[in-house]
């Protein structure tokens, strides 16, 4: 009986844990009709890898996701914390970049795309934020 209670008791603490890798923010969106600007830039990579990056203005970079394209296939990465450089991550993939180098890599931690170099040229398109549901 006495076990019960302290087992009870301890169950019903408040648990106190930290999120995990896995963890994903979700990603804030600007309100509906709001304009953001993305800036399209191209890196070339070690192997003949090449990586398109769309980023957001510096106002909203914390909240819109950055959009890559690799491989014909497209994904949103959010800011997340480093302790140096921008990195972004989906469940997928990780995008970190420190000045003018930057690497690709699967969430596991495999590298996908290293040495990372943007070209020189780089667009920038308007995008409208999506219509709130």
């Amino acid at each position: 009986m006495k076990a019960t209670v302290i087992l009870l008791s301890l169950l019903s603490l408040p648990v106190l844990a930290a999120p995990g890798p896995e963890a994903m923010p979700e990603p804030a969106v600007p309100a509906a009709g709001n304009t953001v600007v993305l800036q399209k830039v191209d890196y070339q990579c070690a192997a003949q890898r090449v990586v398109s990056v769309e980023y957001p203005q510096a106002e909203v970079e914390d909240v819109v996701p950055i959009r890559i394209s690799w491989h014909g296939r497209h994904y949103r990465l959010v800011r997340v914390s480093s302790a140096s450089g921008a990195r972004y991550a989906s469940q997928q993939l990780v995008w970190w970049n420190k000045g003018e180098q930057a690497v690709l890599l699967t969430r596991g931690g495999r590298t996908l795309a290293r040495d990372c170099q943007p070209l020189l040229t780089a667009t920038m398109a308007p995008v409208l934020t999506p219509a709130a549901p």
